[in-house]
């Protein structure tokens, strides 16, 4: 069974059964060639079996390289989001999840400055809180003009540290779009 997935961009994972745990990486998919580990859609507590040779690293882990994936089955949380499958969602001053987004969606709007000449409307701003709290790679998705568009990202990318989420036992990044409205 599939105990936790490492990294989606390198394909690692961690399975475990009755003998121990092994760290399989660059795992492929000999029915499908070329296919990624995304396109595997592998995620923690579905069950798979992997063909290969391992090795013992360090005395203590064991790990397998390229190793082929024999079959795959659904774990019970397959089909629920990563969101949903987190440890801990992320939390804004105190507030986790949605009503942490809820409170951060009323940080920006207070601390909206809307320009003059900038007329109304709704900006939808796209961005991540990362692995360290802070929010990054602020973008206007939906803009309205260019002096909204600009505050909008300017009070998004300003915001106050939030507590990462956590999945697995690591922080992980979280990408939210939230709407920004100037009346």
């Amino acid at each position: 069974m599939v105990d936790r997935v490492r990294s989606t961009t390198r394909g690692s994972f961690y399975l475990k059964d009755n003998t121990g745990t092994l760290l399989v990486y660059g795992i492929k998919d000999p029915a499908h060639p070329g296919y990624s580990f995304t396109h595997m859609d592998i995620v923690k507590g579905d069950t798979v079996a992997v063909l290969g040779r391992f090795t013992i690293y360090d005395g203590t882990t064991l790990e397998m390289k390229d190793g082929r994936l024999v079959s795959k089955a659904d774990g019970p949380d397959h089909n629920l989001s990563f969101y949903d499958r987190l440890d801990k969602k992320p939390v804004f001053r105190g507030k986790e999840g949605n009503e942490g987004l809820e409170a951060f969606k009323k940080w920006v709007q207070s601390q909206i400055k809307a320009p003059a000449d900038g007329g109304k409307g709704t900006v939808m701003v796209r961005f991540v809180v990362g692995r360290n709290g802070r929010v990054q790679e602020v973008q206007v998705t939906k803009g309205v003009s260019p002096a909204l568009n600009a505050e909008a990202e300017r009070v998004v990318k300003s915001s106050p540290k939030w507590k990462a989420a956590v999945s697995d036992g690591s922080t992980v990044r979280i990408t939210y779009t939230i709407p920004v409205v100037f009346e």
